[in-house]
């Protein structure tokens, strides 16, 4: 069975199909930019990459021309988009009621609806895209895969904040979790590649990017991890504020009139890397700091920190460490942030082949080290595609 998997961000789509449940990739690529000029469009077949730039105004477009790109042209796959099985979507938050994938339908999308408020950044993409593939393709099931989900089986002295119970009871606020298919992915890679069952690990993994989250592992299962009720917690992002104190909330609510919009616009959009130094892509950053601008400096400083926190807390908590693993777009590539962040650890043994880490190796620890350092690269496709198929082949319609 084809598989389309769709993966939307506030202005991009990511997309590839499959073979399944061979896993085999027949097609990728991506539109950045969307609805500004001109828009960034990637395909790639096999070793074959073709790129374009190109104006796509909304979602509706990019969709219809990523359903397009597989049937026409020299690179096509497909003899018509008949031959999809289904289409599998990610949805930033699932909130409890999701554990699991589930077919797209009045009452899912009512409750995605009802989600989708606190993942601001990702709110309209995640919907929009659904819309448009019901549209083009209305006969094809059409499958939603929950970033959350991963969460579903955390402890409650990882998920419950301190407030008081019945706001947890009545209202739901607890900590969620996200970037659940890129860390559940690059787990089960990470103890394949080590050779041993993942319930045996302690695992920490680090999905870098320009949001960011870290998630600890132990008997198999996620006990703990940094983004929380929304996907503001935690490290500091490309835009994001990360931890903050909420008395900060309280004071420019009441000193300074500030309303929900205006709160949400500012750690949302115009904080984190961004509002430290202007800038949001940490290899400007690096490239600044390197030339001695101050800003850049510390916001570098302040990212690496965060993230050590995080690690250094989680291994704690875990009474040990097996490995650490990187992903993301910072991640996989910035062998200078991941040699900055694990500097921290040599009380753990922690040591890196800095050869391996310059070419970002699946594995670049040195071999006297106690703990695994992991490069693998993010596959929140094929994860959606798994779970597609599986729910599709448990339930064919």
């Amino acid at each position: 069975m084809k598989i389309l998997s769709v993966n939307t961000g506030s202005s991009s789509i990511k997309f590839a199909l499959y073979e399944m449940p061979q896993e085999h990739l027949l097609m990728k690529g991506g539109i950045e930019r969307i609805g500004q000029s001109p828009s960034l469009v990637s395909i790639e077949v096999g070793k074959v990459k073709h790129t374009e730039k190109r104006d796509v105004a909304g979602f509706h477009e990019g969709i219809e021309l990523l359903l397009n790109s597989l049937c026409a042209g020299p690179a096509r796959v497909l003899e018509n988009v008949e031959q999809i099985g289904a289409i599998g979507h990610r949805v930033v938050h699932g909130g409890q009621l999701f554990e699991r994938a589930m077919p797209v339908n009045d009452k899912t999308m009512s409750l995605v609806r009802k989600y989708a408020e606190f993942a601001p950044l990702h709110r309209d993409a995640n919907i929009l895209a659904i819309k448009s593939c019901q549209a083009f393709l209305p006969k094809h099931p059409n499958v939603v895969v929950f970033d959350t989900a991963l969460y579903k089986n955390l402890p409650p002295k990882a998920y419950l904040y301190g407030l008081p119970l019945e706001m947890f009871e009545k209202q739901g606020i607890r900590r969620f979790g996200f970037h659940g298919l890129s860390h559940g992915y690059v787990v089960k890679e990470a103890a394949r590649l080590i050779g041993k069952s993942l319930e045996e690990l302690r695992i920490i993994t680090c999905h870098l990017g320009s949001g960011s989250s870290v998630t600890a592992f132990k008997n198999g299962e996620a006990v703990d991890t940094s983004m929380g009720f929304t996907p503001l917690e935690g490290l500091l992002m490309g835009t994001r504020c990360g931890d903050i104190d909420p008395g900060v909330l309280i004071y420019l609510v009441r000193h300074l009139h500030y309303d929900a919009g205006q709160l949400e616009e500012i750690l949302d959009k115009d904080s984190g890397l961004k509002g430290l130094c202007g800038q949001s892509d940490v290899r400007d950053i690096i490239s600044l700091a390197e030339k001695g601008d101050e800003a850049a400096g510390n916001a570098v400083d302040i990212f690496v920190y965060r993230v050590q926190k995080y690690i250094g807390a989680y291994s704690a908590s875990l009474g040990g460490l097996d490995a650490i693993v990187f992903t993301g777009g910072i991640g996989e590539h910035s062998p200078v942030l991941r040699g900055k962040i694990l500097d921290a650890f040599g009380y753990l043994n922690v040591k890196i082949d800095e050869e391996k880490n310059l070419k970002n190796s699946e594995i670049f620890s040195a071999e006297e080290s106690s703990v695994y350092t992991m490069t693998i690269p993010a596959n929140e496709e094929l994860a959606i595609a798994r779970e597609t198929f599986e729910l599709v082949s448990r339930n064919p319609s």
